[in-house]
């Protein structure tokens, strides 16, 4: 069993105190005398994982490479998380709860392909914050200086990206409309004609591929109650995402994957699905279509395991506790805010006002 000091212990060369990874400097920084030292970023081990659905009775799709780390579980929600070897007690990112368990426990995990570091810092993060909560026009007026920040959490969030080649047959029936005239007669006995759609059908058939790369989802369950914000926020650029190194860790929190790889890849290949199936709706043609019919056919199906940066944030104001997220690299902050009850009543009276002056304008035409 290998020890998790081994792993990220990064002393610096100046004092020989604890180095931790910097946002804002994309290096190593000692938390003592300032200094700070490259990390030496590669992009030499970021090799896709083949799925192999073939493997195991335990439930595997892949013979991909595992580590040994140590995990630590909240005493709180059980999250579990990865953590500097010196810190034995943490703030839990998702309950808030300090009681985090002493006791490391082994796991034995897929190991990370890589990871995108953090570009923000606790710092920008606090800016980006007050001019996100006090910039919606519908906030309560002192939503700025009245919001108070309850947590800034940096967090490596697990994610499993899938690529896959998707070839699909379809056969549908497409609709084009056309025009006939009806003859019927007015309230006043008047004969009148009038033009009436129908939709004359066709039967069409065709066949749709395209390759799927890197399609990312989550691995984490605790945060599953905030997917869709994660969704929202959660769009990075994976180009930048580096060989793994726990050295990028020291300083921040990692949460060890629970949604595991099946499940995941069941997910994956029905987004997959979905997106062809709408692919091939507008193959289709015509001015309508019904009885779509869509096989997708997925190979050369692969994965890798990464970690990305969310900062899971939350504030309060008047007594509410509101949640939050940064995306880690770009800034993007999705999230609850707040609405003043006057502002939409002013807005809705507003809309109301300016309908009624277009009617009597419209009237008097």
């Amino acid at each position: 069993m290998s020890d998790l000091s081994s792993l990220v212990e990064a002393p610096c060369r100046a004092c020989g105190a604890r180095l931790q990874f910097s946002a804002e400097a994309q290096k190593m920084r000692c938390t003592h005398c300032g200094s700070t030292e490259d990390v030496g970023f590669t992009r030499t081990k970021l090799a896709e994982n083949a799925l192999d659905y073939a493997v195991a009775p335990d439930g595997a799709l892949s013979r991909a490479p595992t580590e040994e780390k140590r995990v630590l579980a909240c005493q709180g929600c059980g999250a579990r998380t990865t953590v500097n070897y010196d810190a034995p007690t943490i703030q839990c990112a998702f309950c808030g709860s300090k009681n985090v368990n002493p006791e490391a426990a082994a796991a034995r995990l897929i190991a990370p392909a890589g990871v995108l570091p953090f570009r923000l810092g606790r710092g920008q993060v606090t800016e980006k914050f007050r001019a996100w909560v006090g910039g919606s026009w519908l906030a309560p007026s002192d939503l700025s200086s009245g919001a108070v920040l309850d947590n800034l959490h940096g967090l490596y969030v697990p994610f499993w990206t899938f690529d896959a080649h998707a070839h699909s047959e379809w056969a549908a029936e497409a609709g084009f409309y056309y025009y006939v005239p009806v003859q019927s007669r007015d309230a006043n006995g008047r004969t009148v004609t009038t033009q009436e759609r129908r939709v004359r059908w066709e039967p069409r058939h065709g066949s749709h591929q395209h390759f799927y790369d890197d399609l990312p989802e989550m691995a984490s369950k605790n945060l599953r109650q905030q997917e869709d914000d994660i969704r929202e926020c959660a769009s990075f650029a994976l180009e930048d995402v580096v060989d793994y190194d726990p050295r990028i860790l020291l300083g921040w929190e990692a949460e060890v994957y629970s949604i595991d790889l099946r499940e995941s890849a069941q997910k994956a290949q029905q987004t997959i699905e979905a997106r062809e199936e709408d692919a091939c709706a507008r193959l289709v043609g015509g001015d309508t279509q019904r009885n779509l019919r869509v096989a997708t056919t997925l190979s050369a199906q692969t994965f890798k395991h990464l970690l990305l940066p969310l900062w899971v944030c939350s504030y309060v104001y008047r007594g509410k506790l509101y949640r939050f997220l940064v995306n880690g690299q770009s800034g993007r902050i999705v999230g609850d805010r707040p609405t003043s009850g006057w502002k939409v009543f002013f807005l809705v009276m507003a809309a109301l006002v300016a309908l009624l002056i277009f009617g009597y304008f419209y009237s008097r035409r």
